[in-house]
């Protein structure tokens, strides 16, 4: 049992990885280190509005060259296909911003969205699926470790908020949610990008867990309050990383799980890169948790977090 006070650090030290963390940051740091430090501070003249058209050639010529790098390391072997795909989505997160800048013209933008039909459009992974990335792979053999014990108990309620592709979802309901009637409510809005939806309703389909997931389009905030408390035995908390939505999250969730029931949150690690690609969720986690003092226990913290709810059938009072 966490008997820690109210004013407790975080889980670790900001300065220091776990070895899991610093296997996961490896598979997924995989932009140069010249064109990463490029990267972030483009991110941030691009968050001040602070870009006009004479930048614009930089970024284009700068992203069109680290693209055939990261080719040419996934033909070599260096970077497995999911960071291809990882390091595809964040250069072309970087691009569809610069297209929201106020002095980029007309033209200029039609031409970035060209270059990002041609060069950065979406590919499915080569795996069984309609998966466009791979986020949670690596986290399955830690999670059966942890987590395998709910194999083949029936009755088990699980809610995943954030589900993209379904990738998780699937893993989720064929290791864990085996036993009779049991059931993965999934939260999400779907507006990632135009396949999503589809891709998602594939996936669990041609896995087998069409009978076992319940689909809820929507936001948490619009689709939490709607669900019975202290009713779910598993919640995994991976939608948005802004530190006010994970925080609201956090706090919508725990009043819906069972005493004794896990709260896993992903992506507690610090950021790799800022905005949407590797945002830290770990400063709302650790704001959260020093609201929660002697009511939980902390099973995991490394690029996730897990918690067992105190008050469990095995706990003593």
């Amino acid at each position: 049992m966490n008997t820690a006070d109210e004013h407790r650090p975080p889980l670790r030290d900001p300065a220091k990885s776990s070895s899991r963390a610093d296997q996961i940051r490896q598979r997924v740091a995989v932009l140069s280190s010249s064109f990463r430090t490029l990267y972030l501070e483009w991110f941030a003249r691009l968050s001040a509005q602070d870009f006009d058209e004479g930048d614009v050639a930089a970024i284009l010529d700068a992203a069109e060259a680290e693209l055939a790098g990261l080719q040419l390391r996934y033909r070599g072997g260096g970077i497995t296909e999911a960071g291809l795909a990882y390091g595809r989505e964040q250069i072309r997160d970087l691009l569809e911003r610069v297209i929201r800048q106020y002095a980029v013209t007309a033209t200029t933008k039609r031409q970035i969205r060209h270059l990002i039909t041609d060069s950065f459009e979406r590919r499915l992974l080569n795996s069984p699926g309609r998966y466009t990335q791979d986020w949670f792979s690596y986290h399955e053999a830690h999670w059966s470790g942890h987590f395998g014990h709910l194999a083949g108990r029936p009755g088990l309620n699980a809610i995943e908020i954030g589900s993209f592709e379904g990738r998780s979802a699937c893993w989720i309901v064929q290791h864990l949610l085996t036993g009779e009637n049991s059931r993965l409510i999934c939260v999400e809005p779907f507006e990632q990008y135009e396949d999503q939806e589809r891709n998602f309703d594939h996936n669990i389909r041609v896995a087998g867990c069409t009978d076992k997931i319940v689909k809820l389009r929507g936001r948490s905030q619009q689709v939490l309050p709607f669900l019975a408390g202290e009713s779910f035995d598993f919640v995994y908390v991976d939608g948005s990383h802004l530190v006010l939505d994970v925080l609201q999250d956090a706090a919508m969730c725990w009043p819906l799980i069972r005493p004794g029931g896990t709260l896993v949150f992903d992506d507690y690690e610090h950021p790799l890169f800022p905005d949407s690609f590797g945002m830290s969720a770990g400063p709302a986690i650790d704001a959260f948790l020093s609201m929660l003092s002697g009511r939980y226990e902390l099973i995991f913290a490394d690029w996730q977090v897990a918690l067992r709810k105190s008050g469990g059938p095995n706990e003593s009072h």
